[in-house]
């Protein structure tokens, strides 16, 4: 360091959490000067002009919280290096901020967060946000419910929460809405989470790279990719890469899959401006026993909405006990004898295709959906190879266009409509978090 420049050492303290903030970006207010804390939480920035300073730090925590931290003003002189030290506010400061007096509370833990608008990075405000989660100390299994809104800075807070939860975080705005992000929390006093909202449509400019490998690594070619709720469908090339575009942007959820291998999703923000990239890791397919499990599926079922789509009957379906007494051999028996579905016979396997045209973009076009993501019949036996038998769950079909719940619509692509659940998921969203 030049004799006539100055220094700064010092440390930063996550109040918040306990310990020191790790990875903070600390710079000298007005000025280049800047350095990142260590895995100490320790900062060090050179070569600063002597005088009177002052320090800002910044870190994703702190984004999050809607804080910035400036210490105290500071005098350097030539030659000295100086210590200077700085804190996050600690959590009664945070929570006197954020949470008004009186209001539901089941514990003292808060949940804070930003909701910004995909398109312009401005603050979503007024949006809504809904947390639905489980108590993991008292095991009640006892889903509940709390809700806030996005205030004029971007910002919201639950606040009196228990410390240990598992649930799911969701925003809406005029129509569109988040996916559900997933919430877990262990002992914690403050958590944080981070929403983008898109618009309504399903398309827009986004791209979106990425890749798919085995549990050890190796890259898994020919796995179907899709964001749920859009039109896009990627297939991995032998390297396991893929590319989506014309994606909108906001908070979505990444569905992958493959043959012997289990249904992988990713909760991520994705950006109109800038590099989207993900990375996927699929696990071999543990295919649930056929017996015992009928009624547990029923909650699964309840929870996707199949049973109250079924009392509405606007279509036909197929329960878990209904496909059991069937016995099919491979998917596609069970649509045999079908009404308002042709299976065509290719090489390599069975198409399915709608046999009626009535109300259709186009003749004998079907829609496929497998546990709520857009599937694509790519080659003869895809539907076969997609869905082993021993993993069917539910089935609902609609030959009427004009039947299809809303959330199957495809934009620009009005056909009949085929849903199927699978047991690994319908079982999964039934059983209780484990703590």
């Amino acid at each position: 360091m030049p004799r006539n420049m100055s220094s700064v050492i010092g440390v930063v303290d996550d109040s918040i959490r306990g310990g020191r903030l790790i990875g903070a970006m600390v710079t000298i207010v007005g000025s280049m000067r800047q350095a990142a804390t260590d895995a100490n939480g320790i900062f060090q920035i050179d070569s600063i002009a002597p005088g009177p300073h002052q320090l800002v730090v910044t870190h994703p925590l702190l984004d999050t919280l809607g804080i910035q931290i400036l210490s105290a003003p500071f005098t350097l002189n030539p030659g000295v290096r100086t210590q200077i030290g700085a804190h996050t506010p600690s959590y009664e400061e945070i929570k006197s901020k954020a949470c008004p007096r009186g209001g539901v509370a089941t514990g003292s833990a808060l949940l804070i967060g930003r909701v910004n608008l995909a398109d312009s990075d401005d603050p979503a405000v007024g949006a809504a946000v809904s947390l639905v989660y489980k108590d993991l100390v008292t095991k009640d299994g006892v889903e509940k419910v709390r809700n806030a809104r996005v205030s004029a800075t971007g910002s919201f807070a639950i606040c009196g929460l228990p410390a240990t939860i598992a649930g799911t975080l969701q925003a809406s705005l005029a129509g569109a809405k988040t996916a559900d992000l997933p919430v877990k929390t262990n002992d914690a006093a403050i958590s944080t989470a981070m929403l983008s909202i898109g618009g309504a449509s399903t398309s827009g400019s986004a791209v979106l790279r990425g890749s798919i490998t085995s549990k050890l690594g190796a890259p898994i070619g020919g796995a179907q990719v899709t964001l749920v709720g859009t039109t896009t469908i990627a297939v991995t090339a032998d390297d396991g890469s893929f590319t989506l575009a014309g994606l909108p942007g906001g908070t979505h959820e990444l569905v992958a899959r493959k043959i012997g291998f289990a249904r992988a999703s990713e909760v991520l923000t994705i950006s109109p401006r800038g590099q989207n990239t993900v990375k996927v890791i699929l696990e071999e397919a543990q295919i649930l026993s056929t017996i015992h499990i009928v009624s547990q599926m029923d909650d699964g079922l309840s929870k996707m909405g199949f049973l109250a789509r079924k009392q509405l009957g606007r279509g036909w379906y197929l329960t878990p006990e209904q496909i059991e007494q069937k016995n099919p051999q491979i998917t596609t028996d069970l649509f045999r004898t079908s009404n308002g579905i042709r299976m065509m016979q290719g090489r390599g396997g069975r198409i399915l295709q709608s046999s009626s045209s009535a109300g259709s973009s186009q003749d004998g076009c079907m829609n496929i959906f497998i546990d709520h993501a857009r599937f694509d019949q790519m080659q003869a036996g895809d539907v076969d190879d997609a869905i082993p038998v021993a993993d069917l769950g539910a089935i609902e079909y609609y030959a009427n266009p004009s039947s299809v719940p809303s959330e199957f619509n495809v934009v620009g692509k009005t056909c009949a409509t085929l849903v199927v659940w699978t047991k690994t998921l319908l079982m999964t969203i039934a059983k209780p978090p484990k703590p």
